[in-house]
């Protein structure tokens, strides 16, 4: 059986999947054994005391990546992931959008209630179906422009005032811009494939 050992208790590797949520984990260090699975797929780590992302840079097979609800400040150390394609931040201390550039096969993120004040480094992330960006402290949006291929969008609980940036986005099916100062929504007219929008 695979596994790896956390304040001496063991936990079963599920098909290449580790869940470990609320296990009062306070750094990737805690996790005794996670070096011997190169090959894990999927990691749950969300609701534990993590500050910092490190020490799983040997996880090159890694999908997703879930630790939102922890105590992390910065995005970092993620350059080896390049087959990563969700990774969810949200609930975390982060103030600044950073350390993504590499994850170009990135089809998710959420980086939902945290500290970001500016929409930066996600151009390079084409390939971005899924953007959570709601309840930060954002007021311009102009780094979105370049996300083509984003699918679903939620800025709400912001502090943005123009939304015309948004209007590039022609594969739009889902918007939520809820409580922001902003009103025009003519941007939408352009949105030929918007569904639900929540404003």
């Amino acid at each position: 059986m695979d596994y790896v050992k956390i304040n001496k208790k063991s936990v079963a590797i599920n098909n290449g999947n580790l869940y470990l949520e609320s296990f009062d984990i306070d750094k990737f260090a805690d996790i005794k054994r996670l070096r011997k699975y190169p090959n894990l797929h999927e990691i749950y780590l969300e609701k534990n005391n993590i500050k910092r992302i490190e020490k799983i840079d040997h996880l090159v097979k890694l999908k997703k990546l879930h630790l939102e609800a922890n105590l992390i400040q910065e995005i970092e150390n993620l350059d080896t992931l390049q087959e990563l394609e969700e990774l969810e931040l949200g609930g975390n201390r982060i103030s600044k959008i950073k350390g993504l550039k590499s994850l170009k096969n990135l089809k998710k993120l959420l980086l939902n209630n945290n500290e970001i004040k500016k929409i930066e480094e996600l151009e390079t992330l084409t390939n971005l179906e899924f953007l959570d960006l709601s309840s930060n402290e954002i007021e311009n949006i102009n780094g979105l422009k370049n996300l083509k291929n984003l699918r679903f969008l939620n800025i709400s609980d912001n502090q943005i005032s123009n939304f015309d940036p948004i209007s590039k986005l022609i594969n739009l099916e889902t918007l939520n811009i809820k409580n922001n100062p902003g009103k025009n929504t003519d941007f939408t007219k352009s949105l030929h494939k918007l569904k639900k929008f929540i404003k």
